[in-house]
């Protein structure tokens, strides 16, 4: 996964990871039949573990800490820059998408919960769960390629709480 993230699909190849590891390349094909198979261990790798996590939220009991482990974990450099890597493999590779698109899913129902957990009603938490995903994928996007950006600005954490809370003023103000 790490050379997945720091140079992209295409420099996730057998010689290179050969190379990198320090074994023969007939070593590496002694655990996978092929480069395909090396792929798709990597994207459930991936999958199980960003299940795992999810899963994972559901035993905390606030939703004030459920809603910080999620800003950590959206502005972790090293899973950020995975994040990008595996949207551009998806870019390519329609199967990868189709899965992608099914854990960004898992994701936008585990901000809407804790959405409803601090008072949004259920569609507006839905709502207001995608407009989060959505900055977080601008914002990922933007401050992987634009060094200044990243610099310059507040943090994701602070962009996202400071939208929510407008957002919990602005939907708490119409249920009076």
């Amino acid at each position: 996964m790490a050379r997945l993230a720091q140079h992209g699909i295409q420099e996730v190849r057998v010689e290179v990871l050969a190379r990198d590891l320090g074994v023969s390349k007939g070593s590496f094909y002694w655990h996978f039949r092929d480069h395909a198979e090396l792929l798709e261990e990597m994207l459930s790798s991936w999958e199980r573990s960003e299940l795992h996590w999810l899963d994972s939220q559901a035993a905390d009991a606030t939703a004030a800490t459920r809603w910080a482990k999620l800003i950590a974990r959206a502005t972790d450099p090293t899973r950020t820059r995975l994040e990008v890597a595996l949207r551009a493999w998806a870019r390519m590779d329609k199967g990868v998408a189709v899965r992608l698109a099914a854990m960004e899913r898992k994701r936008a129902s585990l901000v809407a919960e804790v959405l409803c957990d601090i008072g949004f009603a259920g569609s507006t938490a839905e709502s207001w769960s995608e407009m989060v995903l959505l900055v977080c994928l601008g914002w990922t996007d933007r401050a992987t390629r634009d060094a200044q950006f990243a610099l310059a600005n507040r943090s994701l954490g602070e962009l996202l709480s400071e939208m929510i809370l407008a957002a919990s003023a602005r939907t708490s103000g119409l249920n009076r």
